[in-house]
């Protein structure tokens, strides 16, 4: 309840403020203002913007969304935003305080990983798109295209497609700038980080634009300068010693997945899209371990697909069709064909591995499965993947039913809120996730 904690938490940071503010700390007065001064206008921008929202949220009626603002205060660089922000100067620096405490924090964080021996260290995400209501299509208006929405095209899982509701970037406002919009964004999200997952890395090469106010299907293509976009993760990647994942999912352009590999960015392989090709309509087997290639992540899920257990249980085909994402006609009952033969498939491939006992529920769905055993053969499977990183989700380890995200929903369904049912401290000791982290461990060091 994202609201609610806030307005728990500003009180406190607020007081806290004030005391750093009071107090003779000369070394962390200077270690913020040099967190501010190498910030530089983005890291301004952006408190002002906030400072700004919330004096805007606040009246009655409120307007949060900056386009709804009065005129003059839609553009950063304003004399009323100047003038705002040297009214509110004791706001702004607040804000700028909020983000020199998280950076600290994330830096601290990541200090303690290499001390700890994480080959790794932070695994970072970039989303596909900011917010068009947020501080970044605010600072910088012209880099996105406020008239389109971020999205895929109707597939064989989200039938219906998918609306994000982010502006993409312009592309040919990136390339006019230098790509300043995209170099800042990949800067700020490498900073501290040892690996960072670009979130829809097709978007490189093209993104599925959705008229704003349209359905996925009136949607369309829109390449993107993919060489120079490229050459900028390179150089970024080296630069802060950062591994780059592209999640390579969904709808893939014909040798795009090969640029990928020549650029040493890995592929993200999940388990239940690695099927072998067979003439169509014939049910497809899952792919062996060993064919999994070396430039990628091997997992079984991510946050935009179900849990281990959720999909074995086909509670996302439930949710889905609860709220209307199969769209007309029988395409849910072809799903769940789908899944109860995918089923049997995943059985037969674990099975075939010797790394789940046979029985009488050979046929799919038929017959019991310990949900646990299940978990731990699949992620032993990934283990032996030749891939150079194989993940387990949280998730799976706490053995959640319900996935904390469907694309394509916002209002319709309560995404990102879903609590873990374990804590921390709970989970190293669980009796379902202990034995898949040692069989894991031990497959993929034997692997090695």
């Amino acid at each position: 309840n994202y609201t609610s904690v806030a307005a728990l938490k500003l009180p406190v940071l607020e007081l806290l403020f004030q005391a750093f503010t009071s107090a003779d700390h000369n070394a962390r007065r200077e270690a913020f203002d040099t967190f501010r001064r190498e910030g530089g206008e983005a890291l301004a921008r952006h408190c002002l913007f906030f400072a700004l929202r919330e004096h805007f949220a606040s009246q009655d009626p409120p307007r949060p969304d900056w386009h709804e603002w009065p005129e003059a205060f839609r553009t950063p660089t304003s004399d009323a935003a100047a003038r705002f922000a040297r009214e509110r100067q004791g706001r702004v620096d607040f804000m700028a305080w909020l983000q020199w405490v998280a950076d600290e924090q994330l830096g601290d964080a990541a200090a303690a990983a290499d001390k700890g021996d994480m080959a790794v260290g932070l695994y970072r995400d970039l989303a596909v798109g900011a917010d068009r209501s947020g501080a970044e299509t605010w600072a910088d208006a012209a880099a996105v295209v406020s008239s389109a929405q971020v999205g895929a095209p109707p597939d064989l899982h989200n039938p219906a497609g998918q609306d994000w509701g982010l502006p993409p970037f312009h592309p040919r406002a990136l390339r006019e700038e230098a790509y300043r919009s995209f170099i800042d964004v990949v800067r700020a999200n490498m900073r501290h980080a040892g690996g960072l997952r670009i979130d829809h890395v097709m978007g490189l090469q093209r993104l599925y634009w959705v008229p704003r106010g349209g359905s996925p299907r009136d949607g369309a293509y829109v390449r993107y300068p993919i060489e120079d976009l490229v050459g900028i993760l390179a150089l970024e990647s080296h630069r802060h010693r950062c591994l780059v994942v592209g999640e390579d999912l969904g709808t893939v352009p014909e040798g795009f997945r090969e640029r990928m590999t020549k650029a040493n960015i890995l592929s993200y392989r999940v388990m239940s899209f690695e099927r072998e090709e067979v003439p169509d309509g014939e049910a497809s087997g899952f792919l062996p371990p060993e064919v999994y290639p070396t430039l990628a992540v091997a997992v079984a899920g991510s946050h935009d697909l179900p849990t281990m257990h959720g999909w074995w249980q086909g509670r996302d085909l439930v949710l889905k069709e609860k709220l209307g994402l199969f769209g007309q006609g029988d395409e849910a009952a072809k799903q769940r064909k789908m899944r109860t033969d995918d089923s049997a498939l995943l059985l037969k491939a674990l099975r075939g591995e010797g790394l789940l006992a046979g029985g009488g529920n050979g046929e799919g769905k038929a017959g019991y499965i310990d949900i646990p055993a299940l978990n731990q053969a699949v992620h032993a499977f990934l283990a032996r993947t030749p891939a150079v990183l194989a993940m387990v989700q949280i998730d799976d380890l706490t053995n959640e039913v319900d996935p904390v995200n469907i694309p394509a929903t916002s209002d319709e369904h309560p995404n990102w809120r879903r609590k873990l049912s374990l804590t921390l401290e709970e989970l190293a000791e669980a009796a379902e996730s202990a034995p898949i982290l040692r069989e894991f461990q031990a497959v993929r060091q034997a692997a090695r």
